[in-house]
C-alpha cells in the first residue's frame, strides 16, 4: 500500500523523526506528515505508522514539500458522480443587490440647515 503525504502547521514543538536529524519543528512552521497503513510487505507493520518530518530534511533530496504531498481524489456525490467545483464566475446571486432599504412612505418635505448670508 502507499504512504500518505500531507503539509501540516505544528501547533506545538515536534521533533523531527527523519534519521540523522535532531531539528525540532517550532509552532508556526510547515512540515511534512507521513502516514503509512498497517500491512505493508516491506515494513511489515501491524498498525498505522506516522512519521513527522521537518522541512530540511523533507526537501534534502531535490523536492519540494508541496512535490511530495500525496494528490486528493475529487469528491463523488451521492449518485456517483465527481462533485462539480463551483467557480466564482460561475455563481449567479439568489436576489438582486439593493444598497438601501426601500422607505415605506414617500418623502414629503426635505429639512435643511438655512444658509447664512
Amino acid at each position: 500500500m502507499a504512504e500518505i503525504r500531507t503539509i501540516r502547521t505544528a501547533r506545538k514543538p515536534h521533533d523531527c523523526q527523519a534519521q540523522p536529524c535532531e531539528n525540532t519543528i517550532q509552532p508556526g512552521e510547515q512540515y511534512l506528515y507521513a502516514e503509512m497503513p498497517p500491512g505493508d510487505e516491506y515494513i511489515g507493520n501491524t498498525a498505522w505508522e506516522r512519521m513527522k518530518v521537518c522541512q530540511p530534511c523533507a526537501e534534502r533530496w531535490g523536492q519540494s514539500m508541496a512535490e511530495q504531498v500525496t494528490p486528493r481524489r475529487a469528491r463523488r456525490s451521492r449518485r456517483g458522480q465527481i462533485a462539480r467545483q463551483a467557480d466564482a464566475l460561475d455563481t449567479a446571486p439568489s436576489r438582486r443587490h439593493v444598497d438601501e432599504p426601500r422607505l415605506h412612505r414617500p418623502i414629503q418635505t426635505i429639512h435643511a440647515p438655512a444658509l447664512s448670508a
